[in-house]
């Protein structure tokens, strides 16, 4: 099964290592737009505002390693299937709601998160 990764998660971000083994697939961005925020240390991308597509990468992964991914994100994330400029979908994290930790950071449109693929 396919995940999109947007954030740590990323290669040459600082949890990369949880899927380092996986196969890449691809950098592609989401067909429809999301609001990404920045936590400081990690980002977050929330649904019901339309502020740009989210640019990431696409890994294509197994059972248990979902398993890990669900608990690495914890209770601030849901996943939910996505559809990609790839042409396909995959599996991607949501915040279920902006901490409070993060509302004084804002949203992110482009950046060191959200980057376009090739940059």
């Amino acid at each position: 099964m396919y995940i999109f990764v947007y954030g740590s998660l990323k290669k040459g971000f600082s949890k990369h290592d949880l899927i380092e083994g996986s196969q890449f697939i691809c950098k592609t961005r989401t067909r429809e737009n999301f609001a990404m925020v920045d936590l400081h240390h990690f980002p977050g991308v929330i649904k019901g505002q339309s502020v740009s597509p989210i640019y990431g990468e696409v890994y294509d992964i197994g059972d248990s390693l979902l398993d890990i991914l669900d608990e690495y994100e914890g209770d601030w994330y849901c996943r939910e299937q996505v559809k990609l400029e790839a042409g396909f979908t995959a599996w991607m994290y949501f915040l279920r709601d902006i901490p409070d930790s993060g509302k004084k950071y804002g949203i992110v449109i482009e950046g060191l998160w959200n980057e376009k693929p090739g940059e």
